[in-house]
């Protein structure tokens, strides 16, 4: 699903690069590029320190004193890796006013920030997957079962989330599969 998400703003990046770059703005324009916004009606998660984590587990899987040790360990050997933490983005830059040459650099350093989000990504499932399996040595089936299904119901409420942000229709089930309706981007990209 994170990749899914980064596709999605990736597309929408390039949506808006192009629109910005090709019409003039109707109605007051679009906004300045450089600075992202979450889609309406989702919100960062908040990142919990592994203390606040190992707690809400414990009340949520009704974990004993020796799981909630074990899994305290767990949640600070896995700090910081188990999520992308977006930094924060430089000021907001009016694509329309740049020269070619800034768009071109604009575009380059958008395009490498991408990159660095996908092997991050790639690095972040690797780890999701070895705190799993280290989790399930700490928790019973009945608590590991119960924890899939929570991650379940979570991915969906996300995709949920993804696809009222996209005005219903605009992003199929399961993601960006082909772009917009008719394929493609705005712009015929």
């Amino acid at each position: 699903m994170k990749k899914v998400f980064l596709l999605v703003i990736a597309g929408m990046m390039a949506g808006a690069v192009f629109a910005s770059a090709q019409f003039p703005p109707m109605g007051g324009g679009m906004p300045p590029m450089g600075g992202m916004q979450m889609p309406e009606g989702m919100e960062m998660p908040k990142i919990l320190t592994p203390e606040e984590k190992t707690a809400e587990m414990a009340q949520k899987y009704n974990l004993t004193e020796e799981q909630q040790t074990a899994l305290l360990a767990l949640n600070q050997k896995y700090d910081g890796k188990l999520e992308l933490r977006m930094e924060q983005q430089g000021e907001q830059q009016d694509f329309r006013k740049m020269t070619d040459a800034e768009r071109q650099e604009f575009m380059n350093k958008m395009m490498s920030q991408m990159q660095d989000m996908q092997a991050k990504q790639a690095e972040i499932e690797k780890n999701q997957k070895a705190y799993e399996n280290d989790l399930a040595s700490i928790l019973d089936k009945k608590q590991m079962r119960k924890y899939r299904t929570d991650l379940r119901r979570a991915e969906a409420e996300r995709q949920a989330a993804m696809q009222r942000s996209f005005g219903g229709g605009m992003m199929p089930p399961g993601g960006f599969g082909g772009g917009f309706p008719g394929g493609g981007f705005p712009g015929g990209f």
